[in-house]
Order: structure tokens, then C-alpha cells, then sequence
């Protein structure tokens, strides 16, 4: 016990730092994404600010005779890399190096128009149409905000605390602010198929985890019935066995032909504690029911009235309390079943009906070629409880009743033989009103007699 439990906190332990470091992952992967997301978002601020630049000096009339604004940039040849086939290219992540390049030369396009040859002349910025022209690139690059604007250095703006802000800057210098809606949606689309793998292997985990504890702690709980099954009824069996060996023993050593009143006692408690143990034994064979899956019924033809006429006698004869059990049994009715199992279940139904009543009970019998039925006036089973009355171990809650010694087996075991019979069994019941168990023979079919359909 001590190792599973080391084993079962190790397992815990392992599955939180799994499923911690897969929430740890995924946050770093959604702020790698999200640091792509604001780099092309600014490179779409940059163009916005170009565009708008240009439009206020072609306004100025500060362009050719073709309306064209030429620049001169200059780059270096470190700029670009000194590899040009392919493979060099591939090797020194060509995609990266183009990225660093094409912000190389937007930086030296904004520094060209931002400097003072131009500024002087062509005006204020038209902040209006820079936003148009940022959202227009953003849409371009598959991004569509909600909220888009873009603010001077000098200017303020009353929006929600969750826009991001970028902040656009010409030689070290802050040339404009811009909000935007958060791109989540983008971010969490991207990234839906590792969310959604991690969400099912957590939830396949979980189930997998909480299945395993729900089956070992199902497990342990049998185990230990069993246990207390073996302990109490080891205990019980020593019981009848030290008083029924007393009492003959006492008749053997002390033999009084004439004082029949004491040897009456003593055969009668004899009698009583083999009945009891006989009890007993039928509870350890049902106890064994269930390991014994392959367990067959020998079966031959019974005379259901001689059958359930003796089973009455014996219940009668050990019952402790008055006891009226009336039969209704047709003269020729008979049953394919096996003798010893199926007495069993009869008597087990009889012996329930007259522990769970008061201090009398009647119980009445009904059987023909059909199946047979068992109706008592005793104190009934809750409806709750009705479904699992055939449970191994389960035992009908009754409040303060506290004189009926069982283990939760009887109901099992019929059940158990019911079913190797290929049978069925209901019961109908009320709290304080009695039940009513039915056996339904499935294999009866009516005879022919004669030519005469019976």
C-alpha cells in the first residue's frame, strides 16, 4: 500500500508539471506569434506613413514632370549577404535575412521623407488618411481590426486599456503612436491545431487518470468486502458448529432416555445452528458465484409442487416467528432446472420474506409451468433501492432495523442462477406493503395432448 501510494503522488506529480508545462509552452508560443503579429504590424504603419508623406509632396508639387517622387537609398552588401544560391541562401535562412533587408530600406525610405528637405514645405500630416491607408495594408496582410488609430506624438486618445500600441519612430525619434484592436482572433486561429491536440491529449490524460483511480478505488473497496466477508463469516460458522457440537455432545456423554424435555432442547438448538450453517454455506456459495463463470446447471425434470412443498416445510420448521406460507401449485405443473440451485433460490426468496417482516408473516405461493411467484406482507423494499438489490454486498437500508444479520449476497446468488438458467426474475415492492418476487420460466412452451391444445 505504501508503494502504490509513492507510485499514485509520483503519477500526480508528473501529470501537473506535464499539463504545466504545456500551459508554459503555449503562452510562449502565443507571444512569439503575437511579437510577428506586431512587427508586421509595424512595417503596415510604416507604408501607411510613406503613402501618406508621398501624397502631401506630389499636393506640394515638389515631384517631376511624371508626378514621381524619387529616392536614392544606399545599402550595403552586408545587408543582403554575400550568398546567392540557393542552397547558401537556405542554410543562412534566407526568410529572416529578407525580413531584416525590408526593414532596412522602409527605415531609410521614412528617414529620406522625414527629413527636413520636405518637412518644411508639404504641411502637416493628414492623420485621417494615414489611418485609411494603415487599415487598408493591414486588411492586405490578412489582419482586420476592429479599431484602428493613429495619434502625434503630442496628441491624446480616450480608447479601452486592451488596444495594443505601436509606436512608429524616425531615427530614434517618435513620430506617431497607433491603436489597434488585439489580434487574439488571428493568434488563436493560427495556432488552433496545437491548442486543440493539447486539449484532447489533456482530456484523454484526465479521463484516462480519473478512470484508473475510479477503478483501483472500486477495486480496494471489493477487496476489503471481501475480507470482512471471509472475517465475519469465518467468525459465524465457528458459532453454530461449538453449539451444535455441544449439544450433541452433551446427549452422548449424558444420555437421559426419560428426560425428554432436555433432550428435546438440546436436538432442537442442534437443529437450529445446522440450519444456520446451512445458511451460511449457501452464502459462500454464492460468494463464489462470480469467479465461477463457467459454472453449469444439471439439470432434469422437477415436480414443481414436491419440490416447493419440502422447501416449504424446511422454512417453516426453522422459522423463528409465526409463519403461514400458502401454496397455489397445479397438480402436474414441472421445471427443467437444477434440483440443488434451484431449491436454493426458493428458499433464499422464502427465508428473505421472513426475515424482513414484523413479528408474523404470511407468504403466499404461486407456481405452474410458467414460473412461480413469492408474496409476502412484510416490510418492503424502497423504491430506490429496487435496482440494486441484485448487487453483490448490497443490503436494503431500514432505519432501525438492527435484528437482521446478512452480507448482501442472498439476491445475487438468485439472481446469478436465474440467469444460468436462462430465466428471468422481477420484483415488485412498497415500503410497509410486502413484495413480490416473480421467476419467469422463458423456455415454457404449452404441451400437447392428444391433439388438444392445453
Amino acid at each position: 500500500m505504501k508503494h502504490f501510494r509513492l507510485i499514485l503522488t509520483s503519477i500526480r506529480i508528473i501529470v501537473t508539471l506535464l499539463f504545466a508545462g504545456n500551459v508554459f509552452f503555449m503562452v510562449q508560443l502565443y507571444n512569439s506569434i503575437k511579437e510577428r503579429y506586431i512587427s508586421d504590424v509595424e512595417q503596415s504603419l510604416s507604408r501607411a506613413d510613406q503613402i501618406e508623406t508621398v501624397d502631401r509632396i506630389v499636393d506640394a508639387g515638389l515631384v517631376g514632370d511624371d508626378d514621381v517622387v524619387w529616392l536614392s537609398i544606399g545599402l550595403q552588401k552586408s545587408d543582403v549577404g554575400s550568398a546567392m544560391d540557393t542552397e547558401q541562401l537556405r542554410e543562412m535562412d534566407y526568410s529572416q535575412g529578407f525580413r531584416r533587408v525590408d526593414k532596412q530600406i522602409m527605415s531609410m525610405i521614412a528617414q529620406h521623407l522625414h527629413d527636413g528637405s520636405y518637412s518644411d514645405r508639404i504641411g502637416e500630416p493628414d492623420v485621417s488618411k494615414m489611418e485609411e491607408a494603415f487599415r487598408r495594408d493591414l486588411n492586405f496582410s490578412g489582419y482586420y481590426p476592429k479599431e484602428v488609430y493613429i495619434v502625434p506624438p503630442d496628441g491624446t486618445l480616450e480608447c479601452s486599456s486592451d488596444l495594443w500600441k505601436i509606436k512608429y519612430r524616425v531615427n530614434d525619434e517618435l513620430v506617431y503612436s497607433a491603436f489597434i484592436s488585439p489580434l487574439t482572433g488571428n493568434i488563436l486561429r493560427e495556432m488552433g491545431g496545437v491548442i486543440l491536440t493539447s486539449a484532447l491529449i489533456a482530456l484523454f490524460l484526465t479521463f484516462g487518470f480519473w478512470y484508473l483511480l475510479h477503478v483501483i478505488a472500486r477495486q480496494r473497496t471489493i477487496e476489503e468486502m471481501k475480507d470482512d466477508f471471509t472475517n465475519n463469516m469465518t467468525h459465524e460458522l465457528k458459532t453454530p458448529i461449538a453449539i451444535a457440537y455441544a449439544a450433541n455432545d452433551s446427549l452422548l456423554q449424558f444420555p437421559d432416555p426419560k428426560d425428554e424435555e432436555r433432550t428435546k432442547k438440546y436436538l432442537t438448538a442442534a437443529l437450529d445452528q445446522l440450519s444456520k450453517l446451512s445458511g451460511l454455506v449457501e452464502s459462500i456459495l454464492a460468494m463464489s458465484m462470480e469467479r465461477r463463470k463457467n459454472l453449469t446447471m444439471t439439470k432434469e425434470m422437477i415436480d414443481l409442487k414436491e419440490l416447493l412443498t419440502n422447501i416449504i416445510e424446511q422454512q417453516k420448521l426453522k422459522a423463528d416467528k409465526p409463519c403461514e406460507i400458502f401454496l397455489e401449485c397445479q397438480e402436474d405443473a414441472t421445471v427443467e432446472a437444477d434440483p440443488t440451485h434451484f431449491s436454493n433460490v426458493i428458499g433464499n426468496l422464502i427465508d428473505n420474506s421472513i426475515k424482513y417482516s414484523g413479528e408474523s408473516v404470511n407468504i403466499i405461493i404461486k407456481a405452474d409451468a410458467k414460473g412461480v411467484s413469492i408474496a409476502d406482507n412484510g416490510i418492503g423494499i424502497p423504491e430506490k433501492s429496487l435496482p440494486e438489490i441484485w448487487n453483490k454486498f448490497y443490503r436494503v437500508p431500514h432505519g432501525n432495523r438492527t435484528d437482521v444479520r446478512g452480507y448482501g449476497i442472498g439476491l445475487f446468488y438468485v439472481k446469478s442462477i436465474i440467469d444460468k438458467h436462462g430465466w428471468s426474475i422481477g420484483v415488485e415492492s412498497k415500503s410497509g406493503k410486502g413484495s413480490k418476487f416473480t421467476i419467469k420460466f422463458s423456455h415454457y412452451c404449452p404441451l400437447k395432448m392428444d391433439g388438444v391444445k392445453n
